[in-house]
């Protein structure tokens, strides 16, 4: 079986909050891009050969389910796997040091270009939750927003409950990620933009240096834009027994 074929996302990630009260951020984001993680054919996951970045098991803790919708949503639509490869977007374990991936995304892709994706995101009581985004089985266009229910807690300022609008442009490769409350207004716009880059020699190097730092920053990152919301007296939602939407 082939390995899996690893490039680089190099990016920036913006992050706004609209309404009252203003808050926003950018940064730059480097991860890693996988193409063809997993063998339709044999059922099994195709990994990269490196002794400085790994994924772990699988990719992801929910990767299997990932992995079971994307040959539900195939055989709904009569779509030849033949035709089909998964791609991911994520920042991989380097060595010992654990990533971790607020969002990671699976794309399922054809000739055609994108026909289904998920979102995998997980917070920072490690809660996992995966959102499909598809377009009734045609082919996902720039043009289009996709809306999905949102059911996971993410942030102490922000509801469990809402909706996600996502925008998938891959030539330049942006994903734009709306949040909006229960009333379906408007409070968070994200946007993660940059390009899928091969590097060798010197460049490799540099970019394993950058991935080394963007995974120490996550958390930390998070945490200081917490504070930053916190000052500014945005209203706090509790986490609760459980993160998930009842």
């Amino acid at each position: 079986m082939n390995n899996a074929k690893l490039k680089f996302f190099d990016g920036v990630v913006s992050h706004r909050r609209v309404g009252s009260k203003k808050h926003q951020f950018e940064y730059s984001y480097k991860s890693a891009y996988v193409e063809e993680v997993y063998d339709l054919d044999s059922g099994s996951f195709k990994y990269i050969s490196s002794k400085i970045l790994n994924f772990g098991h699988a990719y992801s803790d929910m990767s299997e389910e990932v992995i079971k919708k994307m040959k539900l949503f195939m055989k709904e639509n009569n779509i030849d796997i033949k035709s089909c490869r998964i791609n991911l977007l994520r920042t991989p374990n380097l060595g010992f040091i654990k990533s971790f991936n607020p969002v990671c995304f699976w794309f399922l892709e054809t000739v055609e270009g994108c026909k289904f994706f998920i979102a995998e995101v997980k917070n920072t009581f490690y809660e996992d939750q995966i959102y499909v985004i598809e377009n009734k089985g045609d082919t996902i266009s720039e043009n289009i927003w996709l809306e999905v229910e949102k059911n996971m807690y993410v942030s102490p300022f922000a509801e469990k409950s809402g909706f996600y609008k996502f925008n998938l442009s891959r030539d330049p490769f942006k994903i734009k990620i709306n949040q909006f409350n229960k009333e379906k207004k408007a409070e968070i716009i994200t946007n993660i933009r940059g390009s899928i880059i091969q590097a060798k020699g010197v460049a490799k190097i540099k970019f394993y240096l950058g991935l080394i730092l963007s995974s120490l920053l996550v958390l930390v990152r998070i945490h200081i834009q917490a504070l930053f919301l916190w000052v500014k007296k945005f209203k706090i939602f509790p986490h609760g027994d459980s993160g998930y939407a009842d």
